[in-house]
């Protein structure tokens, strides 16, 4: 729900506007006297401001200054008897969004109320995406014709058309799973609404409340200004919680409170914010053995898993490999990649790979063949995978039983020497990471920005050299 201030000396013209936008579902509040409204925007935040052009003691113009130092992007309207071109270009020049003329209509004031509106929710839209460091939205297509994925996309039709029941996507990593959640959005009557995905496991524990659910200012060190959490950048579209088993005990009783209720509060504020939001929750992990083991609310538990969707993994559905292969050649080619094809020994090898990465892992397999290669075909050899070889650092290994012919016996001292360069480098890697772990008291986040790593790149290789907090130094 929006909350809008109104500001106009006339008592009578304030009570028919608050009337008007709270019959309209807007949270209002009137003032009559700008210097109280300006203290009241002091204390607590608005999406909307409409004030009066010509008041006493402190006119539109001047508030809408003193307004826009307290919350840079508020959004004003003014309201004015004197029309004149001068006066909608002075209010403009001073981050007015918009002007209406008295006497105005209901139907005129309401178009004005909708269009910023819609320019807020856009600008908060903009704002998340440009705090995620420019991320574009992923393609809106599923690739695959197997059996499994056309019951996916049947199942992602009817959730869509619920858009309210919450839905708890399961699946390994790079299941596509945010993808999933982007496109059920897309089909659903919220597509014209914001889609916000946050990844719970990259914020820090101490600002995960913030994050979520916003600030007033003076809320902490450093909180300036009032600022709007995600559930309000949401508000009327999708919240996509990714890795949502890494919610901390308390953000995950106030997330309870904001399913059951649809309310809540800024940090700092005592102003209820109620919202109309659809939650997606992702997760890698089996949130049923999470609960068993006490580090996830049963509650919480029952109230994300009201439409559980399972996608699966790509070693379960090979049959796509080919047709995923195409598309990923095709849309290196339109980022300006070289136009490349597969060699038919190239998609066998392929075929026969288990993808612990799943389709992002094939994604950058493919992509670093098209960089690697000299030529407009790719083999199995630009591939880079041969048999019992330890793959790139940044792919498993690849097992194949392609026509690729083996390398030559060396003797069992060269071996040796390989075997002992590899086992030294995963070694320097391990207490490299250890080392970085322990700095930052075992956050992965603040750990993964130390190394200059991806976050979700620590994580697998946390697992796959089996490292925990127990761990008080390097392994000999």
């Amino acid at each position: 729900m929006h909350n809008v201030l109104i500001v106009d000396d006339e008592p009578v013209q304030a009570g028919i506007l608050g009337e008007i936008l709270t019959h309209e579902g807007f949270d209002v509040t009137t003032h009559t006297q700008p210097a109280q409204a300006l203290a009241l925007a002091q204390r607590q935040s608005f999406d909307l401001v409409i004030c009066d052009l010509k008041m006493p003691g402190m006119d539109g113009v001047e508030l809408l200054r003193e307004l826009r130092k307290i919350h840079p992007d508020l959004t004003v309207i003014i309201m004015t008897a004197y029309g004149t071109i001068e006066t909608a270009v002075n209010a403009m020049r001073h981050g007015a969004f918009d002007y209406v003329t008295k006497p105005f209509s209901k139907e005129e004031l309401l178009i004005a109320v909708q269009r910023a509106m819609k320019h807020l929710e856009l600008s908060r839209e903009n704002v998340y995406l440009r705090e995620e460091l420019g991320l574009r939205l992923a393609a809106s297509t599923l690739i695959g014709r197997s059996e499994v994925m056309r019951k996916i996309y049947k199942m992602m039709a009817k959730i869509a058309q619920d858009d309210k029941a919450t839905v708890l996507i399961d699946g390994e990593t790079g299941t596509g799973k945010e993808l999933v959640a982007r496109i059920i959005h897309q089909m659903s009557p919220r597509r014209e609404a914001p889609f916000i995905a946050v990844n719970c496991a990259a914020i820090p524990d101490s600002i995960m409340e913030s994050e979520f659910f916003g600030y007033e200012k003076g809320a902490f060190t450093g909180a300036t200004g009032a600022k709007a959490g995600r559930f309000e950048l949401a508000d009327r579209g999708t919240l996509f919680l990714d890795e949502v088993a890494e919610l901390t005990a308390e953000i995950q009783g106030k997330l309870l409170r904001v399913l059951q209720s649809k309310e809540f509060e800024r940090l700092g504020g005592t102003r209820t914010h109620r919202v109309d939001v659809r939650i997606l929750a992702a997760t890698n992990k089996p949130l049923r053995d999470e609960v068993r083991a006490g580090r996830f609310r049963e509650d919480l538990y029952y109230r994300l898993n009201i439409v559980p969707l399972t996608l699966p993994p790509l070693r379960e559905r090979k049959e796509d490999i080919p047709l995923l292969a195409d598309y990923f050649l095709e849309k290196f080619h339109t980022e300006g990649k070289r136009r490349m094809t597969l060699s038919p020994d190239a998609v066998a090898l392929l075929t026969q790979y288990d993808y612990p990465g799943n389709v992002r892992e094939l994604e950058n397999l493919l992509e670093r063949a098209v960089i690697l290669s000299d030529g407009s075909v790719i083999t199995p050899h630009e591939l880079h995978i041969h048999p019992v070889t330890a793959a790139p650092q940044s792919a498993p290994l690849l097992q194949s039983a392609s026509p690729v012919p083996p390398p030559p016996p060396s003797p069992p001292s060269h071996d040796s020497l390989m075997d002992v360069s590899r086992q030294a480098a995963e070694e320097a890697e391990k207490r490299a990471i250890l080392d970085a772990l322990r700095a930052t008291d075992w956050n992965r986040v603040k750990a993964a920005k130390l190394l200059q790593i991806d976050y979700k790149t620590l994580r697998l290789k946390i697992r796959r050299l089996g490292l925990s907090a127990q761990d008080q130094s390097p392994a000999a």
